[in-house]
Order: structure tokens, then C-alpha cells, then sequence
């Protein structure tokens, strides 16, 4: 950052977090995020990925993976506490034939 800059505070930032978290806004990652979370939000990050390079609408999305908009907005806006890991990685599958989850052990 360039002189003059300041980055904001951590408690400005957590206010921030904590504003976005409950709107219908996309939902931000906590640090402290469970491992099943980080997973979850990895695949919708994957399916916003192809989303956004296809240029699609989000009701083309949801024509796709053929499930309804409402659905999809949850997935795009990272709300996925309804939804298991099983049914987001069908989900991908249907965007990426080949899409593969790895598993890191961190030491």
C-alpha cells in the first residue's frame, strides 16, 4: 500500500464480517471455519468460478446443473448450510466431468 494508506482496523473488519454475514449478501469464510465449511465453500467458489468465465446468468446456471434459480442464488452467494457436500459436488459434476475434491492433512 502505497504512504497515506491505512488498512483497516481488525475491529472495523469484524464489524464488516459481521454486517455481510447476515444479509443476503454473499457470506464471507470465517477464519475459524470448520473443515466441512472450507469444503463447501471451495465448491461453490468453483461453480461461481465457471459461472463467471462462461459469462452465464445465474438462471443459466440453474439450467445447467438443471435445479431452480432460488437454489442457485444460494450456492452463488455462499449460503450453503442447507446443503450437504454431497449434493454441491453434484452440482459441480454437472459443470465439471472430471472434478476431483483432494484432501490436505495439515501438519
Amino acid at each position: 500500500m502505497g504512504k497515506g494508506t491505512k488498512f483497516p482496523s481488525n475491529k472495523v473488519l469484524h464489524g464488516i464480517r459481521n454486517r455481510l454475514s447476515k444479509g443476503p449478501a454473499s457470506k464471507l469464510l470465517p477464519a475459524d471455519a470448520s473443515p466441512i465449511y472450507r469444503t463447501k465453500y471451495a465448491i461453490c467458489r468453483a461453480i461461481i468460478i465457471y459461472k463467471n468465465e462462461r459469462k452465464l446468468t445465474q438462471r443459466q446456471l440453474a439450467d445447467k446443473i438443471g435445479e431452480n434459480e432460488s437454489i442457485l442464488s444460494k450456492v452463488t452467494h455462499y449460503n450453503f448450510k442447507e446443503f450437504t457436500i454431497d449434493r454441491l459436488l453434484k452440482f459441480l459434476a454437472k459443470l465439471y466431468k472430471n472434478a476431483e475434491i483432494k484432501i490436505k492433512i495439515a501438519s
